[in-house]
């Protein structure tokens, strides 16, 4: 509309000048007696006033229909690049998304160079996402290698965390339990500090660990934020594995030991894959 409303604006010129020459043309004859006026003339003058009103008139329409058809091209031409501009931003996303995921997979492939154990690669394919902690299920099985109570980690961001342990296991699929269960019993030591202490989970209702039985007159040097890794005493979770860190400390006058609140340093939440740990290399 606003195309045909210029190009009408373009033409009010010639509409203009034959309504003001027929108007002039009246006035004359109507206040004039001493004119003489030749009848064959003034037909002709007239005819020709009408045939450039038809002239301009249908150059007008012309316009306008040139004008609408182009409107249509330029609105086909628009509505194509549009659907061209959406294809190349969902290419430019799965881009995006390859990259990370190759990033990731490289980091992944970098730190199992660097286990000492022999490890098995595998992918998260199902995990309750109300329920973080509960089981999770891998997509290796017994055809890949794995068996029950094999330690199970993972890497995120610098570390290499400790997931939990297989208790399932089928010929294409396992089974995790996670270190949150409270069946879960982790033979721990604080890094820097070296003392020792046992941490378990405490089930779906809360998202941190509890380490126990740490020696009493270590309160003094302990620090909020200090790591907690695996001690590898009697324990089927190899040393050295990172479980956490310190974000409280409960020290009772009526217990004997310290119990410490930890932080996992893997964020579940963001886990995608993980390691099935095997025998030492």
């Amino acid at each position: 509309m606003l195309k045909i409303s210029k190009i009408a604006s373009r033409n009010k010129g010639a509409s203009l000048f034959v309504v003001l020459t027929i108007t002039s043309l009246v006035f004359l004859i109507a206040g004039s007696n001493t004119i003489r006026i030749n009848p064959k003339q003034l037909g002709f003058s007239f005819l020709s006033v009408i045939q450039r009103g038809f002239t301009d008139t249908g150059r007008f329409f012309a316009r306008t229909v040139n004008s609408i058809g182009e409107l249509k091209k330029l609105k086909q031409e628009y509505t194509g690049l549009q659907k061209e501009m959406d294809r190349y931003r969902v290419i430019e996303r799965d881009l995006v998304e390859l990259k990370q995921e190759n990033t990731a997979l490289r980091n992944q492939l970098d730190f199992a160079d660097k286990l000492q154990f022999e490890k098995i690669p595998a992918e998260i394919t199902a995990k309750d996402p109300g329920n973080l902690f509960s089981a999770i299920i891998i997509d290796k099985g017994s055809i890949h290698g794995i068996k029950v109570d094999m330690p199970v980690i993972a890497y995120q961001d610098g570390f290499h965390g400790l997931i939990g342990k297989v208790v399932e296991v089928g010929p294409v699929s396992s089974k995790i339990k996670p270190v949150f269960d409270r069946s879960c019993f982790v033979a721990a030591r604080l890094q820097d500090s070296r003392f020792d202490g046992l941490v378990y989970g405490l089930g779906l209702e809360q998202d941190f660990l509890i380490m126990q039985y740490v020696k009493k007159h270590a309160r003094n040097e302990i620090k909020y934020g200090d790591l907690v890794i695996t001690s590898g005493m009697q324990s089927l979770y190899p040393k050295g594995i990172y479980i956490g860190r310190v974000r409280a400390i409960h020290a009772k006058e009526y217990e004997p030991s310290l119990n410490l609140d930890l932080e996992p340093v893997i964020d579940f939440s963001r886990l995608e894959f993980v390691f099935v740990l095997g025998n030492a290399q």
